[in-house]
This record gives C-alpha cells, sequence and structure tokens, in this order.
C-alpha cells in the first residue's frame, strides 16, 4: 500500500465517523423535541397540581430572627 492510498482510507474513516456523530446528535435533539411536544400535549389532559404555600409563615419568621440573632450574638466574639 502507498502513502496515497493510506490517506484517502483515513479520510474516508473520518468522514464516516464523523457522519456517524452527526447522524446520532441529529437523532438526539428530534428524540428531544418530540418528548418535550409530548409533555406539552399530556399537560393538556393531565395538569400538574401547583403546591399550596404554608399558612405557618410565623413559624419561618421566628426561625429566621433566631438565625440572626445568632449571627449577631457569634459576630462580636
Amino acid at each position: 500500500m502507498n502513502a496515497e492510498s493510506l490517506i484517502m482510507q483515513s479520510v474516508s474513516i473520518t468522514i464516516i465517523g464523523m457522519l456517524i456523530v452527526f447522524a446520532f446528535l441529529i437523532l438526539t435533539i428530534w428524540s428531544v423535541k418530540a418528548m418535550s411536544l409530548l409533555v406539552k400535549v399530556m399537560e393538556k389532559y393531565f395538569p400538574q397540581e401547583v403546591p399550596q404555600q404554608k399558612a405557618a409563615a410565623g413559624a419561618d419568621n421566628a426561625l429566621v430572627a433566631i438565625a440572626i440573632a445568632a449571627a449577631k450574638r457569634f459576630q462580636g466574639k
């Protein structure tokens, strides 16, 4: 085998490999878009419930106040 034959063979293998990777990426993009469309369609028939806010917001405020007091207490040391 001469050098030209080896170079042409390596170029053809490289191009075939790049085309296979490109086709796989295109297939992946199409499948993601199809799944996105499927989820949008299913969302119309099976909507998700939005979680409600907690009524006990005062407990959260108390925890924030405790955290601020602790930070100020240990900041002075």
